[in-house]
């Protein structure tokens, strides 16, 4: 599959050529152990997809692996993270009270909360994790912070479950905030405003055959992760085939749209950072078009 491996090629002075995207695939076997982890759990790994490596600048994004019996103990970051449950059964121990999660649970993790990950089942378990603001190189300043015991932080773990019968009907009122009925598009927000989250948003984004999105960007980044059905997607004017499993990433500012042209329903998470805001949340080239 084509790649853009850089967040910016520049060209001789007086023209600047922009590339804002980034299109990968997860692949368990590159899978690693984020070093700040590697003493400090057991059976943890994670394929990072949107980071600093590939031109973001305000977003984490990866998919988790824990092994049966695998865990990562007790931490806490200077970052809000969020996460959706796309595989097996793990169980999140957050500020001394245990969560059990599920295929289809989603939640939020507040900055400086305290949380740990566990794996009592018998198969292993898979999540994305979508962690803003960005965190830190290791060699740059510390983010997240391994602790004994309760440190002593209040709260609690803000989740959800999603099902199919929570998803909207397509063309009907929009569950995103700023974006407005599209025929065939139905968003089902996990983590937003809303929600209590105050650097990003997370959420499951459906096309039906034949629905598409015109060509538009965003003050914000965005990532995509497909998890059923097939998508053309076009960013900085470069198209791309997406099937399950593949990524995309669109910086700020990079012009891309998505259309479904295929005789199945697609479906991808998505993430979003910073926050969106209320108003003139997509910037359409087709309203501006009169002017050029």
């Amino acid at each position: 599959m084509p790649a853009v491996g850089q967040a910016a090629a520049f060209s001789p002075p007086g023209r600047v050529e922009s590339v804002m995207h980034f299109v990968s695939k997860i692949d368990k076997a590159a899978a690693v152990t984020p070093p700040v982890y590697q003493t400090n759990s057991k059976g943890f790994l994670r394929a990072t997809y949107a980071d600093r490596a590939i031109g973001s600048v305000h977003m984490g994004v990866g998919v988790c692996f824990l092994a049966p019996a695998g865990e990562v103990k007790p931490h806490l970051h200077s970052f809000e993270e969020s996460f959706y449950v796309l595989e097996g059964n793990v169980t999140a121990q957050v500020a001394g009270q245990s969560y059990s999660l599920r295929p289809g649970d989603f939640g939020l993790i507040r900055t400086g909360l305290p949380h740990a990950w566990r794996n009592e089942a018998g198969e292993p378990a898979r999540w994305i994790e979508m962690q803003a603001p960005q965190p830190r190189p290791l060699d740059y300043a510390e983010d997240t912070f391994f602790v004994n015991g309760n440190p002593g932080v209040e709260g609690s773990l803000l989740t959800g479950h999603f099902d199919e019968a929570q998803l909207p009907r397509p063309g009907g009122p929009s569950q995103m905030e700023g974006f407005n009925p599209t025929t065939g598009v139905a968003i089902k927000m996990f983590v937003d405003r809303s929600f209590g989250a105050i650097h990003q948003s997370l959420f499951l984004i459906q096309y039906l055959p034949g629905a598409k999105i015109d060509p538009h960007d965003h003050t914000f980044e965005e990532s995509y992760l497909i998890v059923g059905g097939r998508v053309r997607a076009t960013a900085d004017g470069k198209t791309y085939d997406l099937g399950p499993g593949d990524v995309i990433w669109t910086g700020v500012g990079c012009i891309h749209s998505f259309e479904n042209t295929g005789s199945e329903p697609v479906r991808w998470i998505e993430t979003q950072a910073p926050l969106p805001p209320a108003k003139e949340v997509f910037r359409f080239e087709r309203d501006w078009a009169q002017y050029k």
